[in-house]
């Protein structure tokens, strides 16, 4: 008996063709599984059939309710009544960091921190009593690979038909920073409003002194004129005499200064504005502080505009501001410095300078410069004493009339300058 002979490219042909259906066999079969896997994980809800254009549902009687579930904004998840998850949507599993297939048939309990599962349990139990009505539990639940997230679960209120109940979970990260923030912001606003109170009671404790003290400078000074018009042969009791009357003026002047400070921080002091020249302003202020600046030996210098200069300002209190700023300068210069005040008018408005060869400021001091009671520690060993509110008062003066003061300085040993700005109104 003989059989037939194949031809080799007959052969050729019939493995070809073994090969190509072996490998449609073997990519439905994969398809086969991955639609297994799809429908186990609950990732597909229907099966489409081509060949016979037949469709397959997998319909459950929770299907609409995790649909329901799917669309929800907030991560959502459904439980049985023991808190397994037989659904959590994909918001919910972006928020644990996991895959959402891996969440069905899982027990929730296990998401949850080991402090905050008694409220969980809790929450399962209103929910077997039917206790729905604004049931929730706030709990931290476990970010896999992340740090543990503060939520809310509240009660949904799906339908009968569900196979368990379904919670809504409300991150609560944002809310706790909200509320850190806002009892911070209570505690710095209750921390403002003592701060405030306190300096309040604080300029009028010394409003209150200043005056006190004032009081009693009046029966000193008549006393010292009585003994000046009585007369003494005795020198010892004519030095007694002048360093009394002395020193009387020094303390009516820096009573009269901490009175005026204490006036402009509790806005009592009013400017009594009126048309004046600038030369009588220098007049007053040079009068007042000439005899500070010789008595140290200081070279003192003026420079002011040729023609008159109309201002419409407190004569009284401009005048204080510039003989503060020259005993300011005389105080804290070297014996034999040298003084320079400058006035000069530049686009509409007054700029007075005044200059020394003194102390010079820190640079760190110069943002503290015009505070209340403020001085360097270099000032305060070579200053010729003062309540450091010279400066300070200064400024509040040149507040009340809308200008500016600023102060410069190349640093210690290389003298300060002081520039006042003033708006000058038209004639």
């Amino acid at each position: 008996m003989t059989g037939k002979a194949i031809r080799p490219g007959t052969r050729d042909a019939v493995e070809q063709q073994l090969r190509r259906e072996n490998e449609e066999l073997r990519t439905r079969l994969e398809d086969a599984e991955a639609t297994l896997r799809a429908l186990a994980s609950g990732e597909v809800d229907a099966v489409v059939v081509a060949e016979r254009e037949r469709v397959f549902t997998l319909e459950t009687p929770d299907l609409p309710y995790r649909l329901a579930v799917e669309q929800m904004r907030d991560p959502a998840v459904t439980l049985t009544d023991d808190g397994t998850i037989i659904y959590a949507n994909r918001r919910f599993a972006e928020q644990l960091g996991v895959l959402q297939s891996e969440l069905a048939g899982q027990r929730l309990a296990t998401f949850v921190t080991p402090q905050t599962r008694a409220a969980f349990e809790e929450l399962l139990r209103d929910v077997a009593r039917a206790e729905t009505e604004g049931a929730r539990a706030e709990v931290i639940l476990h970010r896999e690979g992340g740090t543990p997230i503060p939520v809310c679960l509240g009660v949904s209120t799906l339908r009968d038909g569900a196979l368990g109940p379904s919670l809504v979970v409300c991150d609560l990260t944002i809310q706790r920073h909200y509320e850190e923030l806002r009892r911070t912001q209570e505690a710095l606003q209750a921390s403002e409003r003592q701060l405030r109170e306190a300096d309040r009671r604080k300029d009028e404790f010394v409003a209150t002194l200043a005056h006190e003290l004032r009081n009693p400078l009046a029966p000193i000074r008549h006393a010292v004129k009585i003994l000046q018009r009585k007369g003494s042969p005795d020198p010892d009791v004519s030095w007694g005499r002048e360093v009394i009357d002395r020193q009387v003026d020094v303390m009516a002047r820096l009573l009269e200064d901490l009175l005026d400070a204490s006036r402009i921080s509790l806005h009592k002091l009013e400017l009594r504005k009126q048309r004046v020249d600038l030369a009588a302003v220098l007049e007053a202020a040079l009068e007042t502080s000439r005899p500070v600046i010789e008595a140290s030996g200081h070279t003192f210098t003026v420079s002011a505009p040729a023609e008159p200069v109309s201002l419409y300002v407190d004569p009284i209190r401009v005048a204080q501001i510039l003989s503060n700023l020259l005993n300011n300068a005389a105080k804290y210069t070297e014996e034999g410095g040298d003084i320079r005040l400058t006035a000069e008018v530049r686009d509409g408005e007054l700029f007075v300078s005044v200059q020394d060869s003194g102390i010079g400021i820190a640079p760190e001091m110069l943002s503290q410069i015009f505070e209340m009671f403020s001085q360097a520690k270099i000032a305060l060993v070579r200053s010729q004493g003062g309540l450091g509110i010279g400066l300070s008062l200064a400024k509040g003066l040149v507040d009340l009339h809308g200008g500016s003061i600023a102060a410069r300085s190349d640093g210690v040993g290389h003298g300060s300058e002081f520039i006042v700005r003033l708006p000058l109104e038209p004639a």
